[in-house]
């Protein structure tokens, strides 16, 4: 054989092997008749979905049946689920306060109506008294690897969640979901038994977490395709829990508000701040690509950053209506051209507001309260999603699941 066919054949040989050994994503059978009344629903109206469909290998959380009944659950500090355009999916993972302590990765099909558990969760990191203590070293030791600076499990991922508040995002050039951890995926962690398992000293920086100081934080990448934890960001800046996290697609930067604003460079592997602060932590942003602008509903706050000139307005001190983690979700429909709140945050003087539906047109500075029709959801907990290939936001609240259309394409 020529030495050039040769060369060929190992090279495809190999390529088939590689993509052999890449998970691909599940192929999952539409519904076509929820396909078909998502197409026909009409303006400003809400439509409420068949009970969700589960699969996947959920890794520990396969010991409890209500995951495969319900879906990933709602971890009431994570409202918000990330559209990866390529997928046509939503991505979701992230702790709850304190009650949901685990590194699972779920993606929503909104055609089959089906969550994936592309990631199984990993063991967490049990309580150990002082006389097992043996047994607790003996633990970290086989589910916690210390590698280049990091902390993980030995696949990779975060070993302990915390709440995710906003800080997650999806990097669609690189096609990761990012997940800021402002304790590094250690809360609750015990800290000695880690340190003498893996000969560390206790006060190592790379165990100080939670804003003390920059590089405090972790930012942890995920790959739906291959359905792996990989690499990990270390030198972010000083973080806080109440953090916004966006990835802003046509400048291919990823922007991080924790007090001040930062915008990452990828070539310089750095963060630059952006000169002044802007809105205070605890809320909720989306990004117009159209308009270059990100807008943070925090409490009856809206505030606007503009990514042209890197500076932040607010826009509206006392705002109709807004949110807090987590009580609502926030999205941007680009159909409409509308930024979507779903919020049930209370309202000082209405203490009957209930549950509500605002949008927020950001070139007029004006929310406007549409009175969807339909049959509208009326619950908390919940995280959502504006789902660009069907031109709905979908709102997921543990097995329940509605979408809305504010308006059709091409009016």
């Amino acid at each position: 054989m020529p030495q050039d066919r040769l060369m060929l054949t190992l090279v495809l040989l190999f390529a088939a092997a590689s993509c052999a050994s890449e998970p691909a994503a599940p192929a999952l059978a539409p519904d076509q008749d929820l396909l078909a009344k998502i197409e026909a629903l009409p303006d400003n109206t809400w439509l409420k979905l068949p009970p969700i469909k589960t699969v996947g290998d959920m890794g520990v959380l396969d010991k409890d049946p209500d995951y495969k009944r319900i879906g990933p659950f709602v971890r009431d500090y994570c409202n918000k689920i990330v559209w990866a355009p390529e997928r046509k999916r939503g991505l979701y993972c992230g702790g709850g306060h304190n009650t949901h302590p685990y590194n699972d990765v779920w993606e929503y099909d909104l055609p089959s109506n089906t969550w994936v558990c592309l990631y199984g969760a990993d063991p967490v990191p049990p309580r150990f008294t002082a006389e097992k203590e043996a047994e607790g070293v003996a633990w970290y030791k086989e589910h916690a690897v210390v590698k280049d600076g990091v902390v993980r499990t030995p696949r990779g991922a975060p070993l302990r969640p915390c709440h995710t508040w906003w800080s997650l995002c999806y990097d669609s050039a690189l096609k990761r979901m990012l997940f800021l951890e402002s304790h590094k995926g250690l809360f609750c962690v015990d800290k000695n038994l880690l340190a003498k398992a893996h000969n560390l000293d206790p006060k190592d920086p790379m165990l100080q977490t939670y804003g003390s100081g920059p590089g405090e934080a972790w930012l942890f990448a995920f790959y739906p395709e291959t359905r792996e934890w990989k690499e990990v960001l270390t030198k972010v800046p000083k973080a806080r829990e109440s953090s916004f996290l966006e990835y802003l697609p046509d400048s291919k930067t990823i922007w991080w508000a924790s007090g001040k604003t930062y915008l990452y460079d990828a070539s310089k592997k750095d963060w630059a701040p952006v000169p002044k602060s802007g809105a205070g932590g605890g809320g909720e942003t989306a990004y117009d690509p159209e308009t270059k602008k990100v807008v943070a509903t925090v409490g009856q706050e809206t505030w606007v950053f503009d990514g042209a000139s890197n500076a932040w307005t607010q826009a509206l001190k006392d705002a109709p209506d807004g949110t807090l983690v987590p009580n609502g979700t926030f999205c941007y429909d680009s159909t409409a051209k509308k930024f979507v709140l779903y919020t049930y945050l209370p309202i000082k003087d209405k203490p009957d507001a209930g549950i509500r539906l605002w949008l927020y047109d950001v070139k007029e500075n004006k929310w406007t309260e549409p009175a969807p029709q339909g049959e509208c959801p009326k619950v908390g907990n919940v995280a959502g999603y504006y789902d660009a290939a069907r031109n709905v936001t979908v709102i997921y609240s543990n097995r329940e699941t509605w979408v809305y259309r504010c308006k059709k394409a091409g009016k």
